[in-house]
């Protein structure tokens, strides 16, 4: 069973030493296809620009073992999901980027009602899943994700320490994770809002 077609493997081969030009013929073969997955992912054009080039920048630097990589294919595609999980972790945690890629949700969301829709039913499943958590880490966890308060601001709250209040929030994310693991948009949905 052949996993890579022959193209592909020509074109790794030749970028293994160095062939500038197979690296752009392979760039032009999965730049829209991996520029559209990611969009999907990130929401944003700029966002899914930059990781496509990031992705073919890392190729290029790991070319030498590039002819070792059996499905190109889905190794492609796994790096860049990996970087994209990294952009909105990093998203998470940047309140500006945060509100810029809200922006560019909300504006996709207005151009279909259908993707509300959808939006609206994520975020109903992630309610019920965090609404299976015992109280207290239920209670730490909507506090620090949905009333934005800092790890130190809820261990004064509640009179508990931060690393109490750390590991509520570690505990729950452990376990909405388990829960959604089979839904990669809702695990992308807590990673950025919640």
């Amino acid at each position: 069973m052949k996993i890579i077609d022959d193209n592909d493997r020509d074109l790794l081969l030749l970028i293994s030493e160095g062939d500038e030009a197979a690296f752009k013929q392979l760039f032009e073969k999965y730049n829209g296809r991996l520029h559209s997955y990611l969009l999907k992912v990130t929401k944003s054009r700029e966002s899914s620009e930059e990781i496509v080039m990031d992705v073919f920048l890392k190729l290029w630097h790991s070319r030498s073992i590039l002819t070792e990589i059996n499905n190109f294919s889905s190794f492609l595609f796994k790096v860049a999901r990996n970087k994209a999980f990294d952009f909105l972790r990093l998203a998470s945690k940047d309140k500006i980027l945060r509100e810029l890629i809200w922006t560019e949700i909300e504006a996709a969301d207005n151009s279909s009602s259908d993707d509300k829709l959808y939006l609206d039913e994520l975020e109903s499943q992630l309610d019920q899943v965090v609404n299976k958590l015992p109280y207290k880490r239920q209670f730490v966890y909507r506090l620090s994700r949905e009333q934005h308060m800092t790890y130190d601001q809820i261990a004064t709250h509640l009179n508990i320490s931060k690393a109490t209040v750390k590991n509520h929030i570690l505990d729950a994310l452990s376990f909405i994770r388990l829960h959604i693991s089979a839904n990669s948009d809702l695990i992308i949905l807590v990673v950025i809002f919640f």
